[in-house]
């Protein structure tokens, strides 16, 4: 019997296939952007709520202190003593009191720096450490690594800190904790005491846990006639905010890349440019961020490169403007266009100045 043969198939041509595949393409492109936004949308969220978190931790503190957190704890001694700064204060209210009572030990200090004056010769070196006995709970004990919620998905630079910091403390409202032996001194503010209300005034603010810039000052240039042409001072520095950092355990590098110095006569010869590098406080300072590049303040940073931002200031993730957390648990975004007037108003605890209405 006849049959009829099997009809043949035919396939893609490769015009066919290249338009599929600049089909997918283009769908590609336009969905990236939207998934991009969405994923920072909801970093954002999780920003906002590790900052709330953190300043219901401060009220309970405050409950049991009747101060807020500490931006610095130092102690030579005594019983039950805390060294660190607010991250480690309130860890037993973010649910970090395991992490917290493993600190528990005789009260260390140390401190140690490296100065390598780029001359041929070894880099020096220096470290004393001391045991100043009785007991306490130290930060420098606290484990290194990330804990929530001090750190932040939207701060770029969490995977260069061991002990990544992306939220900071306001340094005009936060106190200090010094103890002495038997005696503990306290400074800092009841909520009682901030009269400026605790709705207008900062408690913290969102930031990088790494922050560096580079200061280039053209002597020659700038101060002709008293120093020779080529003079110059240049300075480079990097700092990690690190929530366990400990006022008790410091150290520092220091890297001479040139050092000349000549004041025998006039006009003078300097030719200077080293780098340090260090740990700092988790604190900003509400009076704003010196900008060398302009040489006056500004409110605060805004995406700026994690190499060209201040370790003083606060730097907002996304060009909408900064996460803040208020003192009364509040948390908001301050626009990039606030004035360094508001701004100072707002990081103010009892002054008698009063916000703008640009925040």
């Amino acid at each position: 019997m006849f049959r009829n043969p099997r009809p043949s198939r035919r396939g893609f041509t490769l015009i066919e296939l290249l338009v599929v595949i600049a089909i997918i393409a283009i769908l590609i492109g336009l969905l990236l952007p939207a998934v991009q936004k969405v994923r920072q949308a909801a970093a954002r969220t999780e920003s906002s709520n590790n900052l709330h978190q953190i300043a219901i931790a401060a009220h309970a503190y405050h409950d049991s202190n009747q101060i807020l957190p500490p931006y610095s704890s130092y102690s030579s001694g005594g019983t039950n003593a805390e060294t660190g700064s607010w991250p480690f204060a309130v860890l037993p209210y973010v649910e970090g009191d395991a992490a917290y009572k493993s600190t528990a030990g005789p009260i260390m200090y140390s401190y140690s720096y490296t100065y390598d004056y780029g001359d041929g010769n070894p880099p020096q070196s220096y470290s004393y450490s001391s045991n100043y006995g009785g007991n306490g709970y130290q930060a420098q004990r606290a484990p290194k690594q990330r804990q929530k919620p001090f750190w932040s998905k939207l701060d770029p630079t969490v995977d260069l800190v061991e002990s990544p910091a992306s939220y900071f403390g306001n340094n005009y409202v936060l106190g200090s904790l010094s103890s002495y032996g038997t005696t503990t001194y306290k400074y800092g503010y009841a909520l009682t005491k901030i009269t400026d209300g605790t709705s207008n005034t900062l408690m913290f603010g969102e930031g990088y846990s790494r922050c560096g810039l580079n200061y280039n000052y053209d002597y020659g240039a700038l101060y002709p006639g008293t120093y020779t042409p080529g003079s110059y001072y240049k300075y480079s520095y990097s700092y990690d905010r690190i929530w366990n950092y400990d006022p008790n355990n410091s150290s520092y590098s220091y890297k001479y890349a040139k050092n000349v110095s000549d004041y025998s006569k006039t006009p003078y010869t300097v030719q200077v440019d080293y780098t340090s590098a260090g740990t700092y406080y988790p604190i900003f300072s509400a009076y704003g961020t010196y900008d060398s590049t302009k040489g006056t303040y500004v409110t605060f940073e805004v995406t700026p490169k994690p190499g060209e931002c201040s370790y003083s200031g606060l730097q907002a993730t996304t060009p909408a403007g900064v996460l803040v957390a208020m003192c009364d648990g509040s948390v908001k975004t301050i626009s990039p266009g606030v004035s360094l007037a508001t701004w100072q108003a707002l990081g103010t605890p009892n002054s008698g100045d009063i916000p703008g209405s640009d925040w």
